[in-house]
């Protein structure tokens, strides 16, 4: 049944008559008719959950009990009728059962209600201020808002979206930065110089905070600028007086710009007054005119997004300097999951512990010279949500001291001058401290706190312009941020090769063409106290391969313990990749946090498991597996058309035209066939290759040129070659009929047989073995499970690499001649039912086990659990051990008898 007015009239009524506002009494009362206003039968029919546990939900760390989930819907509170839903602990529970929710059920929307107020929160984009305030009797003229709960599931409609705010407030100073920046342009900077302009620009942006939330005398910004509009010709003045008033010490008592207090702050220390034109004047006065108290203070990543489209030359260098040193923007919600666990988690505990005066002025003496530093703080969105939660902090520690004593004595306070940053980009650095000098007043209005709002810290000292690689850091107690987004195959490329070399020399003890970001966790990990604590983030390739071992693998083996993780996820702003997240401290931890979910330790793969890089080769392995060739130019790929032409002109064609197999072959057509053909002349000579003349005159068009341009010498001379030819596979499959192939990218990663007339290419890993028994044990749980531990990723999925996933694979040692038959037995059958079954529906692999597998009462489930029960007797394991650790155990043994000299069993079957 739809949502109507009526039926919401009916429950206001209903409310109105009945319900005193009794939280454990009606809650749920309350929210079964809410539901049923909805359309629902009630809560539990549509899917949600009373009384919900949530595992160390409580700020004590105990288990905490949401009055009602609906995953990936709603997160509801109640709270007793007359309950100031403002109370940022009702919002800070609310939150904290919100972050420990598992990441795959978690709600968008939290609803905190005293049966007479809805308070919305959207936590993705708004995590500290309701979208939304609804009154009960409201509710029938407000469905928009609460579509989220409606079938539909159409777009709520809020009427305190501060993200839209900041964004439309954001582009109009865009506009105004751009507009100013041109015209000098234009005139040469006669008049004034890029960085005035933005400092002219920062100046605005403060003075429009400030007469909104109470820094300067209502609306005088605005008055100036209405002014202007009026007498153009006295922007220069008026303007540029306004600042100077923000900049003398003392209240200005009469005049133009009585009530202006004393700023101080550093920013009104320089005041260059610009002339604006018209039409500069009315973006100004557009934007002034929006309410500034709901402008996010994160408008300043966007505007720094914005500036950093223009440089004093050509807007095209500026993206390319962003691009070089990945500058990205990031989400206040994304942020708060670094700094949470960081910071704000680690001091709610701490205080929960203390039970005495002596204590909490211990922690009191602790937390005014806690230092925060932001290595790479971008426009200081990290340090502004790092201030506001050492606020928060600050406050609940006072209240428990007030317990005990009055704590008007304490009038040292937490500031900004306990803030550190350090950027690269000048523009960058003095956003950051605007940032943080408005967040000083937003705070103490937002915690209700007795402080004088100015005048401002200067924060010169603070937040420096520098480059964090080869500048000494600030002994901090917490460091945080996001470090630049680039791959270290891109950094000599990107940012020069004399900054490359520069850095490769001070860093020569790292691993060679490591993402940036290495550089960063290396250093905040030499740089941090004992008990001090550090939150990063970066592309999840941090835990894998080369990045894994300069970085993870280097903390872990320095003291370091990671306690709170993000394997992967899509990280806000332009990057648009996926990132992995990562907390971590010097001091061993009981329980950790892993997407989510609590498990007892995480290791440098991200992952809960047995710490399967630990894992070596095996000699036994060895040139048992390859990648596909790799032909480097889309000349060599025909048509069927031409490939069928060529071979009816002459039949010898047949030896160089190929059809090429790719991992989205294996995955997406049926039993893995090939759909492209392409011309395969392998490691033939010139004289060689002429014999077949229509071949090689369609690569002398189609190739050639291309290559006669490459740097690579080799390619140049040998133009008709693929760039790698792989000369040893095709050696090892020798008289081989078939094959088995693993797609390198996939769900699955089930490996199929091919014929070895099909070609496969790098996208797959190539095991020259026609026995089913080796197939089996690579199509089992258990081999699966060794890759998951092992592989790289790509972007969020799994990447199978031959070197890791099966070069380290311990094969069984001594399974009986039974268990390998039967186990041979078990993967024909499969194969047969798979064959048969992507045939007769025309699926490919991925498609049929995304249908069956997960259908336990399927024969393709069915088939698997017979062919695992078989392969963990092969090993002599149980169902019940931890097969990666025994997998790894096996994986030390082996090597350690191969060390010895002794012979193990690879990727053959032992001879009975």
């Amino acid at each position: 049944m739809p949502t109507t007015p009526e039926s919401l009239q009916q429950f206001v009524n209903y409310c109105q008559q009945y319900i005193t506002g009794d939280e454990k009494g009606q809650g749920q009362i309350f929210l079964d008719r809410l539901f049923q206003a909805f359309g629902y039968e009630g809560p539990l029919q549509a899917g949600a959950t009373f009384e919900q546990r949530i595992e160390k939900a409580e700020k004590s760390g105990n288990m905490g009990f949401a009055d009602l989930l609906w995953k990936n819907h709603v997160l509801i509170e109640m709270k007793k009728r007359g309950s100031d839903l403002q109370d940022r602990e009702y919002r800070t529970q609310a939150e904290r059962y919100y972050i420990r929710i598992k990441k795959s059920d978690r709600p968008r929307y939290v609803i905190l209600c005293n049966f007479d107020e809805f308070h919305i929160y959207d936590f993705d984009n708004q995590p500290d201020d309701p979208v939304d305030i609804i009154a009960l009797e409201d509710l029938p003229r407000r469905i928009p808002a609460f579509s989220f709960l409606e079938a539909k599931n159409l777009r709520p409609q809020f009427k305190n979206n501060q993200v839209e705010i900041t964004e439309k407030a954001a582009r109009r100073l865009g506009d105004v930065l751009h507009s100013l920046l041109e015209r000098g342009e234009r005139n040469h900077f006669k008049k004034y110089t890029p960085l005035q302009a933005q400092r002219f620009v920062l100046q605005c942006i403060l003075a429009m905070y400030a007469e909104d939330i109470g820094l300067l005398p209502p609306a005088i910004f605005t008055r100036c600028l209405q002014d202007c509009l009026e007498d153009q010709e006295n922007a220069y003045d008026i303007l540029g007086g306004l600042f100077q008033a923000m900049n003398q010490t003392g209240v200005v008592p009469d005049g133009r710009y009585e009530g202006v207090d004393y700023f101080n702050g550093g920013l009104f220390q320089e005041i260059h007054p610009i002339k604006l034109e018209y039409g500069e004047l009315n973006l100004l006065f557009a934007c002034a005119g929006q309410d500034w108290s709901k402008v996010r203070p994160s408008i300043f990543g966007n505007l720094f997004e914005g500036a950093l489209n223009y440089t004093d030359k050509t807007q095209k260098k500026s993206k390319q300097q962003r691009h070089a040193h990945g500058i990205h923007f990031t989400s206040e919600a994304d942020i708060r999951s670094i700094v949470l666990p960081t910071i704000r988690e680690y001091w709610e505990n701490r205080i929960s512990q203390a039970n005495t005066l002596k204590e909490l002025q211990i922690l009191y003496h602790e937390l005014i010279d806690y230092k925060i530093l932001d290595p790479a703080c971008g426009s200081g969105n990290f340090l502004y949500v790092a201030y506001q939660e050492l606020k928060y902090i600050e406050k609940i520690l006072f209240e428990k001291i007030a317990n005990f004593e009055d704590i008007s004595g304490y009038t040292q306070k937490v500031s900004p001058q306990q803030f550190y940053g350090m950027d690269i980009n000048a523009f960058a650095v003095e956003l950051a401290k605007v940032t943080l000098m408005v967040g000083r007043k937003v705070t103490i209005d937002k915690l209700g706190l007795n402080e004088p709002s100015l005048p401002l810290d200067t924060l010169d000292q603070n937040i420096i312009c520098t480059d964090a690689l080869f500048t000494e850091w600030v002994k901090a107690d917490a460091i945080i941020g996001n470090p630049p987004f680039l791959g270290g195959y891109r950094i000599r490329q990107e940012l020069g090769d004399e900054y490359a070399k520069k850095v490769f020399n001070k860093f020569n003890d790292m691993e060679a063409q490591i993402d940036f970001a290495c550089y960063w966790f290396r250093l905040a990990h030499n740089s941090i106290s004992k008990t001090g604590r550090i939150g990063l983030v970066a592309t999840n390739s941090i835990c894998q391969g080369k990045n894994r071992k300069s970085s993870l693998d280097y903390i872990i083996e320095n003291e370091g313990h990671i306690y709170n993780a993000i394997s992967s996820q899509v990280w806000s702003g332009e990057a648009a990749v996926y990132v992995s997240i990562v907390n971590w401290c010097k001091i061993p931890v009981k329980s950790c946090s892993l997407d989510g979910n609590f498990v007892p330790q995480i290791n440098s793969s991200l992952t809960s498991l047995v710490d399967g890089s630990k894992a070596v080769k095996l000699s036994a392995n060895l040139k048992k597996s390859f990648v596909g060739v790799q032909p480097n130019s889309q000349g060599f790929f025909i048509s069927q058309t031409l490939a069928d032409e060529w071979i009816k002109q002459n039949n010898l064609n047949l030896t160089v035209i190929k059809q090429l197999i790719s991992a989205t072959d294996l995955t997406d057509n049926p039993n893995g066939e090939p759909s492209r053909w392409i011309i395969d002349f392998q490691n033939m000579s010139l004289e060689e290759i002429t014999d077949y003349y229509l071949p090689f005159e369609y690569l002398k068009i189609h190739v050639k040129p291309e290559r006669e341009n490459n740097r690579e010498a080799v390619l140049r001379e040998k133009w008709w070659r693929f760039k790698r030819t792989n000369e040893a596979m095709r050696k090892a499959l020798g008289k081989l009929s078939i094959c088995f192939l693993i797609p390198c990218h996939s769900k699955w990663f089930i490996p199929l047989p091919s014929p070895i007339q099909y070609l496969p290419n790098n996208s797959i890993t190539v095991i020259p073995s026609d026995d089913y028994y080796i197939l089996g044990l690579l199509t089992s749980n258990i081999h699966r499970i060794w890759v998951k531990a092992q592989s790289s990723t790509l972007e969020d999925r799994t990447r199978y690499t031959n070197t890791t996933c099966f070069e380290t694979f311990p094969f069984p040692q001594t399974p009986s001649k039974k268990i390998v038959e039967t186990i041979r037995k078990t993967a024909m059958d499969l194969h047969e039912y798979r064959s048969q079954e992507m045939e007769k529906k025309g699926w490919g692999i991925t498609q049929l086990y995304n249908q069956y597998y997960p259908e336990p009462a399927s024969k393709l489930y069915q088939l698997h659990q017979n062919l695992d029960q078989w392969v963990i007797e092969a090993y002599h394991f149980k169902p019940e051990d931890n097969l990666l650790e025994k997998l790894l155990d096996l994986n030390q043994e082996c090597a350690e008898k191969e060390k010895r000299g002794e012979v193990i069993i690879g990727a053959v079957a032992p001879h009975f």
